[in-house]
């Protein structure tokens, strides 16, 4: 029998129960939500037991941390409010022994190496702690970006606790109704125009601005109001004042000064890296430097989507003004605050040359004057080895690709899947034949190739998809193709940055782009480490259906937002889909902070055009 000491674990549990107060108190308007919940349930196994909650929609799930019951709440607000107090009231708190330790969430996998981590790693400075964890019922954060509808908002997201762990004493203390009371203040002032002058802002250097003339009378031809704007225009301050640091913040204050001013939607930047042997830029980057798996500085175009913080101010990424951009180091915690969600949707040309800007400017206009087939190439296989991660032997990249057609019912399918026939260039392109809507692979990747395995088969690899296989690529229609794994639109690739793949002259997703006659219409993937989640550890995206965690957490899960964003939510133009699917993919993530998630969100890039009607305009 334990003998624990009731007056101390008394004092930890009552010295959390108040309230959350963030700046000053006011009774202009309060949200009042009242949240019950059962009693655990336990589900034991060999060595760990596993908690259940009914009104719990997902669970807390935090490498080598305890997994337990959680309650999640989004609130939408007019952009500009102010939250000022969070307050929680709370049943009568109960308690309960148990007999084995809570079971851990397993360490992250990264898609490209299968080695496993068995899922009883164990954070020893949780399990072998006296206090409560986590350190109170609630919690929360705030952020701002655009809802379903594209209007601009504030976000509160409440994370509820419902069980609360001793881990040194093996005793859980719990609660069956919690009362929140939110107190807000709305706005005075509206800083956004109620009317768009633009829709499409076009963000490029001089170099290329008279190749996309054509583009912008195609655009304003299909209704969607569009300006073009040069990098010297942006740095002359022939627009507005010129605010930022360097030539990246800069672009950024000028796409918030266009979004207030112009009503601006949609941001094309167009430009790659200048060929040659140091690394330059037709339109800069930003490196943000989230360490995690041996990789320390990434480019993220979501830095340039990201413009506003949860109290509507300038979103720099750099909040301790050091030079360095969301900066996490090897050793210590998350020292930038990034909002991470999308306040404008941004895609990249990543042009080098002025031919390749012509080919996808003619592909586009091309593509948005036909009609696309409704067709969906779908290829992959077994990614992990998901035993050690509590699963099952499921096959992660096929299941990820049928999840997908179940946001697309309507869709001829062609699979090219490990259990079925060999993962190679020529399946592939016999399965998309002439074309189609989308093509999306999910697997394992480099910035040069993409590919997984059979079924129980990890030693040895299918052939996959090669960037030398592009040019083999003759569809007349172009397929949007979303390519899982990690690096695969790494678009910084040269003849002598190969530290994830091999010298190149480009990668993977940027040459199905710029293909002539064949190829993509756009590209997603990732330019840095996402997180894959093989296993099953519950419901991790809180949907109320209990499905792997490939489907419901990392890579997957962010790519399968964009198809639910099209096939569900009837969002038609390709950046409003990648909009959704990277502030989807924060609302469940972001909190607590782990580098494998910043990095799924930093890293899922849009090569392409945002404004891009999905499937052409032609009925």
């Amino acid at each position: 029998m334990k003998i624990i000491p009731y007056l101390i674990i008394g004092f930890l549990i009552f010295s959390s129960f108040t309230f959350i107060g963030i700046g000053k108190e006011t009774t202009q308007n309060t949200l009042s939500l009242n949240i019950q919940f059962s009693e655990p349930i336990k589900q034991e196994s060999q060595e760990f037991i596993s908690l259940d909650v009914k009104g719990a929609d997902t669970c807390l799930y935090h490498a080598g941390k305890p997994i337990l019951p959680m309650f999640t709440k989004k609130f939408s607000f007019s952009f500009g409010t102010q939250i000022k107090n969070v307050e929680f009231e709370i049943s009568e708190i109960s308690n309960m022994a148990l007999a084995k330790k809570i079971k851990p969430a397993p360490q992250p996998a990264i898609p490209n190496k299968d080695n496993s981590i068995a899922d009883n790693w164990i954070d020893k400075n949780i399990y072998s702690s006296k206090e409560l964890f986590p350190n109170n019922w609630i919690s929360y954060s705030t952020g701002a970006g655009l809802d379903e509808n594209k209007d601009k908002k504030m976000f509160l997201t409440i994370q509820v606790f419902p069980v609360r762990y001793i881990p040194t004493y093996d005793i859980i203390y719990y609660i069956e109704n919690l009362d929140l009371t939110i107190t807000y203040e709305e706005p005075e002032n509206i800083i956004f125009p109620e009317t768009s002058e633009y829709s499409l802002l076009i963000l490029t250097s001089t170099r290329f601005s008279n190749n996309l003339e054509i583009l912008l009378e195609h655009k304003e031809s299909k209704g969607i109001n569009s300006i073009l704007v040069t990098l010297d225009e942006i740095y002359n301050g022939d627009y507005f004042p010129v605010e930022g640091r360097d030539d990246p913040e800069k672009i950024k204050y000028f796409i918030k000064d266009a979004i207030e001013q112009w009503g601006i939607e949609y941001v094309m930047l167009v430009g790659g890296r200048i060929p040659g042997l140091t690394e330059k830029w037709y339109f800069p980057v930003r490196y943000v430097n989230v360490f995690w798996a041996n990789e320390s500085s990434y480019i993220s175009d979501l830095y340039y989507a990201d413009i506003y913080n949860g109290d509507g101010d300038f979103s720099s990424w750099d909040t301790n003004n050091n030079g360095v951009y969301g900066e996490w180091p090897n050793s210590g915690s998350l020292i930038d605050d990034m909002d991470l969600y999308p306040d404008v949707n941004v895609g990249r040309l990543p042009c080098r040359f002025k031919f390749e800007l012509n080919i996808m400017v003619k592909k586009i206009i091309s593509y948005e004057n036909s009609q696309i087939s409704k067709k969906i190439v779908l290829a992959g296989g077994d990614n992990f080895d998901d035993i050690p991660y509590g699963g099952n032997n499921e096959l992660e990249g096929e299941l990820v690709c049928n999840k997908t057609l179940e946001y697309l019912p309507d869709f001829e399918e062609k699979k090219v899947y490990g259990s079925e026939t060999d993962i190679t260039p020529r399946n592939i392109r016999k399965a998309l034949g002439t074309g189609g809507i989308f093509m999306h692979l999910h697997g394992h990747g480099n910035p040069l190739k993409w590919s997984s395995h059979k079924p129980l088969n990890f030693d040895e690899w299918e052939e996959g998809l090669f960037m030398l296989d592009v040019p083999f690529f003759f569809n007349k229609e172009y397929p949007i193709v979303v390519i899982g794994g990690c690096h695969t639109s790494m678009f910084n690739i040269s003849m002598t940055i190969f530290s994830w793949g091999g010298p190149s002259f480009r990668g993977l997703s940027d040459w199905l782009l710029v293909k002539f006659r064949g190829g993509a219409i756009a590209t997603l993937g990732y330019t840095c480490f996402p997180v894959a989640s093989p296993g099953e550890n519950g419901d991790l995206d809180g949907d109320g259906i209990n499905e792997p965690d490939c489907v419901e957490s990392g890579y997957g899960y962010m790519q399968l937002r964009l198809f639910y964003a099209y096939g569900e939510k009837d969002q038609q133009y390709l950046g409003d889909c990648w909009n959704f699917a990277v502030s989807n993919y924060t609302d469940h993530f972001k909190h607590p902070y782990a580098q494998w998630h910043i990095h799924t969100i930093h890293g899922f890039v849009l090569l392409g055009d945002p404004s891009l009607k999905i499937g052409g305009y032609k009925k």
